[in-house]
């Protein structure tokens, strides 16, 4: 699964971008989106077809990166999260990017883009036995 970051030149290029990537047929998952308030900004989103999206910005000519993310679900209690990240923390596993994609029946579901995926996906889902 990736994230792609796309730097749009206004804010109303979001509204374009969305437009053509629902046109091809593809689902957004989720989309964040960051601005300065007077020009630029900065969209972050995961789609259903990463194939078809990374197509669909090249065609458009956005500047645009991708990185390999994962998705984790852990309990939805006061705490969880900071001993997630902790665990990380102590086998020297950066966070680039974290956010919560779903909370359903007592579990939250996060999306997170580590600075060293091979050592985080091993201790979450081989060590920790969490679920993707």
């Amino acid at each position: 699964m990736k994230e792609f970051t796309v730097i749009l030149n206004s804010q109303a290029d979001l509204t374009e971008l969305a437009e053509r990537i629902g046109n091809s047929g593809i689902n957004i998952l989720t989309l964040s989106m960051d601005s300065d308030g007077e020009k630029g900004a900065t969209v972050h989103l995961v789609t259903s077809d990463d194939t078809s999206c990374r197509e669909v910005l090249r065609q458009g000519r956005y500047s645009f990166k991708e990185e390999e993310i994962i998705t984790v679900t852990i309990d939805d209690k006061p705490g969880s999260l900071a001993r997630l990240l902790m665990k990380l923390k102590r086998v020297a596993v950066g966070v680039r990017s974290i956010y919560i994609i779903n909370k359903k029946d007592g579990k939250a579901e996060f999306v997170m883009n580590l600075d060293n995926m091979k050592e985080g996906k091993k201790l979450l889902f081989e060590k920790l036995g969490l679920e993707p």
